[in-house]
């Protein structure tokens, strides 16, 4: 509807608008020529009808009753044609000045800026199509058909196609998913939002990526998770290594910080997943005043006779 105004609001378009309506000025004084001269002539005629009825012996009742119906039907015709005549004026005397034909010229070279100005409201636009456009029909079949009125009267069609359902707009791209499914086996869900977000993709409500959608995308794709994945992977909890090692949790964290075990996973909850090899042990430290720190046991390959020689 904008881009239709846009083009129909031109000084092109405004100046045969103006011409239609300096014919329709000539027209209408036309007319307004038309019904003063019947307005004259059914004041004559009520006059004539006056004068004969003045004129008749008031004792010829029968000829006197007929005369006055006459003219008084001559009376109420010539009231509504005067009447007719008043409620019409108004509307048809409405001719555009030289002053006002200038401002709907600057209108049209202002209309298209005005139009596109951001910081034009949403509801000031609605308040110019209202005025511009009298009413839209819109016939719903393998295309949309929008029959615009203008609020001259004039007509234009506009061909449109359907939109897409809502739930098929919200549905992500078969590539996205995709990708974000690759991006999982590597990526957490935040960092695969900045990914996404530095190669320029956005949603389909043109909004950047951020952590809750990218699981809303794991959710209704049935993607696992970073965290699954890795789980699947055979990497262990903070409490499952405590348990296989028979140790604290907080020795756990402690391990890592001494490198003796290798976090590779910490999710936004501070969950961490461990990488542990299955062959892999370590001798637990002392504490005191001779503590000892924990460290990897060495593995010995036993030596074979041949080597000893």
């Amino acid at each position: 509807m904008g881009a239709l105004l846009v083009e129909l609001m031109t000084p092109m378009t405004l100046e045969v608008t103006l011409a239609v309506q300096r014919e329709l000025e000539a027209r209408a004084a036309e007319m307004d020529t038309l019904r003063r001269q019947h307005i004259e002539r059914t004041r004559h005629d009520a006059e004539l009808a006056r004068r004969r009825y003045m004129k008749v012996d008031p004792d010829n009742r029968l000829v006197a009753d007929t005369l006055e119906a006459e003219w008084n039907e001559k009376l109420r015709l010539h009231t509504d044609v005067v009447e007719d005549y008043e409620r019409r004026a108004p509307e048809e005397a409405a001719a555009l000045d030289a002053e006002t034909q200038q401002r709907v010229r600057d209108l049209a070279e202002q209309f298209p800026r005005i139009w596109s100005d951001a910081r034009i409201d949403v509801r000031e636009r609605k308040r110019i199509l209202r005025l511009l456009v009298a009413d839209v029909t819109l016939v719903k079949a393998e295309m949309i058909t929008a029959n615009v009125r203008l609020s001259g009267g004039a007509t234009r069609t506009l061909t449109l196609e359907r939109p897409l359902p809502i739930a098929q707009i919200r549905k992500f791209k078969s590539d996205l998913v995709a990708e974000v499914d690759r991006l999982l086996d590597r990526h957490c869900d935040r960092e695969i939002a900045d990914i996404l977000n530095e190669r320029g993709l956005r949603s389909w409500e043109g909004k950047p990526f951020n952590l809750k959608k990218i699981g809303f995308i794991r959710g209704a794709y049935n993607l696992s998770s970073r965290r699954q994945r890795l789980r699947d992977c055979g990497m262990l909890t903070t409490q499952e290594v405590a348990e296989r090692f028979a140790i604290a949790e907080t020795t756990v964290h402690q391990w890592g910080r001494q490198g003796l075990i290798t976090k590779v996973y910490s999710d936004n909850l501070n969950r961490g997943l461990w990488d542990i090899p299955h062959d892999l042990e370590i001798v637990k430290g002392r504490p005191g005043r001779n503590a000892v720190p924990a460290r990897r046991a060495s593995i010995t390959v036993p030596s074979t006779e041949q080597d000893s020689l």
